[in-house]
């Protein structure tokens, strides 16, 4: 539907969605663009280290996303999940200069540990669950979701132009940035009603658009074809593709040597 035919309250709701997305994707891309680089050159680990923590990482993101998934679908349109991890986003910056730094060169293990936790948490998992919550808000409001997503993509970029000449300054000017847009994320989601009309509303209430969620349900999925194709996909082209944005920093700066640098 066309912005201009939205009510006040779905064109807001389209205003501060597109809004988290942009600011979400912008601290992501804080974490994601520097991160190996924050790792070698500040605590000062070696290849294996890094990819131990990287693997921490992927484990908790494993763990964390089938649980978001059932969550998300319990939950629909409440925040609750959002809210978690909007606030352990307000702590970026503590976490990363008072918690996983100290813990990564006093005990590389511990700090894999927690590193894994946490972003595994907010970003491996919770990016899955920030796009679902966000694209029922659009089919409740009837905006189109695509054109809220696009905003992620230009915060992301955005973000990687400036915090690449703020990470050769002080990393932890990027991290502070971050847990202040961390802030704008918690007063959009306060200021946001995602609730749906009150059609669907009713409809909900009576079970008539969904079936009462089951274990047995979840399992169902287990002898699905397609959802086994989806599996490999996954491992075969979106693991390849994260494994690049992880490692492509540390690639480039190999064209860079010490001598040479400003």
């Amino acid at each position: 539907m066309k912005t201009a035919m939205l009510t006040i309250q779905e064109k807001h709701n389209f205003i501060y969605f597109m809004l988290f997305f942009f600011f979400y994707y912008f601290i992501m891309s804080v974490y994601f663009s520097f991160f190996p680089i924050w790792l070698a050159d500040v605590n000062h680990l070696s290849k294996t280290e890094t990819g131990m923590v990287f693997s921490s990482i992927s484990f908790f993101a494993i763990v964390f996303q089938p649980l978001f998934g059932l969550i998300s679908d319990k939950l629909g349109l409440r925040k609750h999940l959002l809210w978690s991890i909007t606030i352990l986003l307000i702590l970026f910056a503590p976490f990363f200069i008072f918690v996983l730094s100290p813990l990564l060169q006093f005990n590389m293990y511990a700090g894999a540990l927690a590193g894994g936790l946490y972003l595994g948490f907010v970003f491996s998992s919770g990016s899955g669950a920030v796009e679902a919550f966000i694209e029922r808000v659009s089919r409740a409001n009837y905006f189109e979701y695509g054109r809220v997503l696009v905003s992620g993509c230009v915060g992301w970029a955005i973000c990687a132009s400036l915090t690449g000449i703020l990470f050769s300054i002080d990393p932890n000017i990027t991290f502070w940035i971050a847990s202040g847009f961390a802030v704008v994320l918690a007063i959009l989601l306060f200021l946001s009603r995602p609730e749906s009309n009150m059609n669907a509303q009713v409809m909900d209430k009576l079970g008539a658009n969904r079936r009462a969620f089951s274990l047995k349900m979840a399992a169902e999925l287990l002898v699905m074809p397609r959802f086994w194709a989806f599996i490999v996909y996954v491992i075969g082209v979106a693991s390849i593709y994260d494994f690049f944005d992880q490692q492509f920093a540390n690639f480039f700066k190999v064209f860079c040597q010490p001598a040479t640098r400003y």
